[in-house]
């Protein structure tokens, strides 16, 4: 996901760099109207592309942080007995060994244990 937002910030770095850096000239020259207009559109469609890539970046991290703040249901089942116990957790705080739940519970879950995430 960083990789993302750092792609997208070095296409808007290098699109203002290409803008800001055009040379001035130095004697007064008559502009060619045709080459004018060309040399505005290529302008406006980087400046285009770097508002969507702004908005792209934006919807991305939007729904990342969305999908980890998910709620879902995690069910422990122990594997022996199949004795089954299901807890409220956010998406963000299940781990390898075990979880935080919804009511601030640490569960950690034994190797005879297995976990069923329910996404809803």
């Amino acid at each position: 996901m960083i990789s993302k937002i750092l792609i997208t910030l070095a296409v808007i770095v290098a699109c203002m760099w290409m803008l800001s850096s055009r040379a001035k000239p130095e004697l007064r020259k008559v502009a060619n109207p045709v080459v004018e207009r060309r040399k505005k559109h290529i302008r406006n469609a980087a400046i285009g592309f770097m508002i969507i890539m702004s908005i792209a970046a934006g919807v991305m991290i939007y729904l990342e942080f969305d999908k980890r703040t998910a709620v879902v249901t995690v069910h422990v089942i122990n594997t022996q007995s199949g004795a089954k116990k299901s807890y409220r957790v956010m998406k963000d705080d299940i781990h390898s060994d075990g979880f935080t739940t919804l009511e601030g519970l640490q569960v950690f879950v034994a190797g005879i244990e297995r976990i069923e995430i329910e996404t809803r």
